[in-house]
């Protein structure tokens, strides 16, 4: 659980570092609103799902949730949904004629797996609640027949 946490706040702070580069630098060199606004739609997925992976696993250890694939498919959508894009726009940078179309497809997957990792958390919480209260029903019903 540590090297999650170590990992989630290296990436909020790669956040910090990329919002400096994109408002100080990236308009500058291209001139082009939509890159700078997807720019910081991205940043944005990255900032909050770094801050919801640290909340995830803080409700985790809270409910003594071992499971960590929720987390995990959070960090996949971290690389695939925000990683290519960063790679993208890097790689448009270098060379503007560049053919990327097959990036287009690792967005939409990136965002799915967000998606599976707040849902798969949900349930593993959400499993952990009702087994606690099934639990707690046995113990008052076997009080009330002593």
């Amino acid at each position: 659980m540590k090297n999650y946490i170590v990992f989630f706040f290296i990436i909020l702070g790669i956040s910090v570092l990329l919002g400096a580069l994109g408002s100080h630098y990236l308009w500058v060199l291209t001139k082009n609103t939509q890159l700078v606004g997807n720019w910081k739609s991205t940043l944005n997925y990255q900032f909050f799902h770094a801050l919801g992976g640290l909340l995830m696993l803080t409700v985790f250890k809270q409910c003594n949730i071992t499971d960590r694939w929720p987390v995990n498919l959070l960090i996949a959508g971290l690389f695939l949904f925000c990683g290519s894009f960063y790679l993208k726009t890097g790689l448009k940078l270098d060379d503007p004629s560049q053919n990327l179309r097959y990036f287009r497809y690792l967005r939409p997957i990136g965002g799915l797996l967000f998606v599976a990792g707040w849902f798969g958390a949900a349930a593993l919480v959400n499993r952990k609640i009702i087994r606690q209260i099934k639990r707690d029903g046995r113990k008052k019903s076997k009080r009330k027949t002593s």
